[in-house]
């Protein structure tokens, strides 16, 4: 076991224990030997296996210690990822999840049933998720604005019709005069008008994080201040739970997403298959916020291709695809001004995109037995020449899985068409990440490339390809609509 180092990432401190991976994870670091051409071509000549794939039992016995993808629950994934939905808002991350304390207490005041809490806590988490959502199914609400976008994420996480109408509501108020289709009174759900009283109360907070201060900004407010928004009985519920000290004292608790999660109704057990339909969930949404649509599911694809031609276990393959859908969570909290610059960064907007990596490892490593993924997708921008960031890491500290998905995630960006150039042949992009070996890329990765695209064409036809789906663009539906709709 090596000490960890102290680091600092998008300006937090954060720690690194890189060289763990030769012990605890299937890679191993260069100090101990990771492949250069010459292994690999003796694992060329170890194994051969049909449609050109070969595996090495030299490697699998290197990379011999698997890493099992944890099962989780739903919430809990949807409640640390919804950190994401806050950036991609301007906002710091635990806001939705301080709009879900609040919406959870007021709901509690107002004696709603178990059913009704969980809906109103999911709600509460994804009300602005769709903020994130530059292009949606031709099939949702075409006037709902970033309101149906955010049902459009839920119903991709498996969350059902009521929830996704809470979400859809969220901007609603009890007078009419809400958006996006003016619903008044009873029409509006109790959990939705109990969100917005949150959002109403995380607004006249602003940037506060004195408990007594923040009390203190509040009390001289009654009931008719609320009553327009949300009604008499929500407005009385939520200014008598505001003079409850809990309420106040675990608003900023740094486990207030852990203790969110802790009850809720009907959640079940930790499953793989929550697992796999969120990360997929998030995968769609990153692509629908900065790139091409389907480029997760390509990535993720060529990850667990790649680890499958190393002779890497089942379940690491299978970890390593959950983290080509998820890694580029980060980008959410990059603007789009940067995102979709047609013209290179400059200096000041390439730091902002570096921090994407480090966001995406805070948020990962929040979800119970996440942590090894969090550094694999930290890692994914490092360089073996020590030029990658955002920690500069030599190539003895970049974990395996990480180079892998590197070259994954390399070689469908090449591919993609940019305003600044054409997209790449496969002959090309493969070219280019072979020229960059051992500079920015693994050599063991990189000498694997063709074989591992032959393998995922030939799972693709076998299989009838990826379903292709219409999208439309939200933002055009918001600003002809809704004006305002980017507003959380």
């Amino acid at each position: 076991m090596v000490a960890c180092h102290r680091l600092t990432v998008g300006g937090q401190p954060r720690f690194s224990c890189a060289p763990h991976y030769a012990t605890s994870l299937p890679c191993r670091t260069l100090q101990h030997g990771v492949e250069d051409w010459n292994v690999v071509q003796q694992a060329k000549a170890d194994t051969t296996l049909a449609a050109g794939e070969y595996r090495s039992p030299r490697l699998a016995q290197q990379y011999h210690t698997p890493v099992q993808l944890a099962r989780a629950r739903r919430i809990d994934l949807v409640a640390q990822f919804s950190g994401a939905f806050d950036l991609a808002e301007g906002q710091p991350i635990g806001h939705a999840a301080r709009v879900a304390h609040l919406a959870l207490a007021f709901g509690r005041r107002l004696k709603l049933d178990g059913g009704s809490r969980r809906r109103l806590l999911y709600a509460a988490l994804l009300h602005d998720a769709g903020v994130a959502v530059r292009e949606v199914p031709s099939t949702v609400d075409p006037v709902g604005g970033h309101t149906a976008a955010g049902a459009w994420v839920a119903s991709l996480m498996g969350l059902d019709e009521e929830t996704q109408h809470v979400i859809q509501c969220t901007h609603e108020r009890w007078d009419g005069e809400g958006r996006p289709h003016r619903l008044a009174m009873s029409d509006v759900p109790v959990e939705a008008l109990a969100i917005v009283a949150a959002h109403w109360v995380t607004d006249k907070l602003g940037p506060q994080e004195n408990p007594l201060r923040a009390r203190a900004t509040l009390r001289p407010f009654q009931p008719d201040d609320l009553e327009s928004l949300v009604g008499v009985r929500i407005a009385q519920a939520t200014l008598s739970e505001l003079n409850e000290d809990h309420v106040w004292m675990s608003l900023w608790d740094d486990d207030l997403v852990t203790r969110l999660t802790e009850r809720v109704p009907g959640e079940g057990r930790p499953a793989m298959q929550h697992v796999e339909r969120v990360a997929a969930a998030i995968g769609k949404v990153v692509d629908s916020a900065v790139r091409e649509n389907g480029r997760s599911q390509r990535v993720a694809d060529l990850a667990s291709a790649l680890a499958r031609q190393l002779g890497l276990d089942a379940l690491s393959g299978r970890a390593l695809h959950a983290a080509g859908l998820v890694m580029d969570i980060g980008q959410l909290g990059v603007p789009r001004h940067i995102t979709e610059k047609p013209a290179l960064l400059s200096i000041d907007e390439m730091e902002m995109m570096r921090r994407h990596s480090g966001w995406a490892s805070q948020l990962l490593e929040g979800i119970p037995g996440f942590e090894e993924l969090a550094l694999w997708v930290e890692a994914h921008h490092e360089r073996p020449d020590g030029r990658g960031y955002p920690n500069l890491l030599s190539a003895a500290e970049i974990p395996f899985p990480a180079r892998i998905l590197a070259v994954a995630d390399t070689y469908w960006a090449l591919r993609a068409e940019r305003p600044y150039r054409a997209a790449l042949s496969e002959h090309d992009a493969t070219a280019v990440i072979e020229q960059a070996t051992g500079t920015q890329f693994d050599a063991s990765v990189a000498s694997v490339l063709r074989r591992a695209l032959r393998s995922v064409a030939a799972r693709d036809a076998e299989h009838g390809g990826t379903e292709e789906t219409t999208m439309v663009s939200t933002q055009e539906v918001d600003a002809v609509a809704h004006p305002m709709a980017a507003i959380g």
